[in-house]
């Protein structure tokens, strides 16, 4: 229940507009994998936030900037901060591989 009312917060109530054709196993597993992923995946697909690499102040700035330009239900407090700080662990900036090492070669 708390999923579907997460789902429908986020996305303005619009949330059974699209019908999920994925499920949470896409994203890497760890605290708030089922927030992230109910709650995105209500307004668009989880390859959007797996393409992303962003900074946990990016990642931050972007609720924002989705609740201000496409209506989506401001987040606050630790549903804000779970959310946040899932999305910059599994999803921060890549890291640039050792130089001289091939990044190819195990």
């Amino acid at each position: 229940m708390r999923r579907l009312f997460l789902a429908l917060s986020l996305c303005g109530g619009l949330a059974m507009a699209q019908p999920v054709t994925e499920d949470p196993s896409v994203l890497p597993d760890g605290e708030g994998r089922d927030e992230v992923f109910y709650g995105c995946t209500a307004c668009h697909s989880s390859a959007l936030i797996r393409r992303s690499r962003l900074s946990r102040g990016q990642w931050d700035g972007l609720m924002d900037w989705m609740a201000e330009r496409h209506g989506m239900t401001p987040l606050e407090g630790a549903d804000r901060r779970l959310v946040v700080d899932y999305l910059a662990r599994h999803f921060g900036p890549a890291q640039a591989p050792a130089r001289g090492r091939n990044p190819f070669l195990n």
